[in-house]
Parts: C-alpha cells; sequence; structure tokens
C-alpha cells in the first residue's frame, strides 16, 4: 500500500513538474511574441510619421500674367520642407495642375535649374524647373532650405481671370501638398500674389 501511494505520488510530482514547464515555456513564447509585436507595431508608428510628415509644402504662390490677354501664363511656388520631414528630392516630386482648362502633370527637368529656369525655357504643361534660393547645391531639398519651382502654360491651358483651379505636389513618399486656389479678377500686373 505504501509502494502504491509512492508511485502516485511521484506521479503527481511529475504531472506538477510538467505543467510548470509547460507554463514557463509558455510564458516565454507570450513575452517574445509580445516583444515582437511591440517592435513592429514601433516600425509602423515610425513608418506612418514619416508619410505624414515627409513631403514640400508650397508656401507662396504666384500667377505669372500677360496685362494684355488677362490670363495666367505660369505659376510660381517658393517650397520648403514640411516640418519633420526629412530631405525630399524634387526629381521623385511630381506637380499637377488641375483646371476648367484642362488637367497637366509635370516632372522635373532638372537640366534647367537656377539661372536656366525661366518660363521661356520650360516646355509648357510638360515640366517644372527648381531655383536652389537658400540652401545646399542640387535638387535635393534639405531643411531650411528654399526653393522656388516655375511651371508654364501653354495657350490653351493658360488661366482665364477668376477660376478656381488645384495644384497638387505628389511625392513618392510622404504627404501630398494640394492647394485650392483661384486667379484675379483683374491681371494688372506680371506677377501677382495667389498666397
Amino acid at each position: 500500500m505504501k509502494q502504491k501511494k509512492a508511485v502516485v505520488g511521484i506521479g503527481t510530482l511529475i504531472i506538477f513538474v510538467a505543467t510548470i514547464v509547460v507554463s514557463m515555456i509558455a510564458a516565454g513564447v507570450l513575452i517574445q511574441s509580445t516583444g515582437l509585436l511591440q517592435e513592429r507595431a514601433l516600425n509602423v508608428e515610425e513608418s506612418a510619421r514619416e508619410r505624414l510628415t515627409a513631403g514640400v509644402e508650397a508656401f507662396n504662390v504666384y500667377a505669372v500674367g500677360n496685362t494684355s490677354t488677362e490670363r495666367i501664363t505660369g505659376l510660381e511656388f517658393n517650397v520648403r520642407l514640411r516640418s519633420g520631414s526629412g530631405p525630399v528630392q524634387l526629381q521623385t516630386v511630381g506637380l499637377s495642375v488641375d483646371s476648367p482648362r484642362g488637367n497637366i502633370a509635370a516632372n522635373l527637368n532638372s537640366s534647367k535649374s537656377n539661372e536656366d529656369c525661366t518660363f521661356d525655357n520650360l516646355i509648357p504643361n510638360e515640366e517644372f524647373c527648381y531655383i536652389n534660393r537658400f540652401g545646399g547645391e542640387g535638387s535635393i531639398i534639405q531643411p531650411g532650405d528654399l526653393f522656388i519651382i516655375r511651371i508654364a502654360f501653354n495657350e490653351t491651358t493658360q488661366l482665364p481671370t477668376f477660376t478656381n483651379f488645384d495644384v497638387i505636389f505628389t511625392p513618392r513618399t510622404g504627404g501630398i501638398e494640394s492647394l485650392q486656389l483661384r486667379t484675379p479678377e483683374l491681371v494688372l500686373l506680371n506677377r501677382i500674389r495667389l498666397r
């Protein structure tokens, strides 16, 4: 009888130790899984923050007009990085203008920069150029840099007076800069501030 109780006691002890070992393994798996999930959550959060803050901000917009035809022949933007954004390569930014006169999707012509960035040098509706006003060299906008971006319109897409239109800067990664603008009622000057 004592041997039977001892065997039952040892069996119970083995089951008890096995339960503790299984619990420890399960706890280890849970702790490791929690660590992996936390790491992934931090990566997703960092990626989401970069997507929201990265990009350019157009803080001044000028219309370039023809006073005799009272049409807007081009646009000029003062552009900087959004607050908290890392550097942005202008070659990865698309510029589109949506108006009742048509939709334009332009790409950067990096060969026309600084002194060569004039409205006369641009192919209307197809390309835009930049002037690096304050900052480093090249077409990479760094924190603290100020760039001027110019785009020209052809005769069919030139904007008449008192016309609503949208301008959208679309970087490869990051937030989209969308501007809702209106041309002035009169084109009295060759350069008119819209925003």
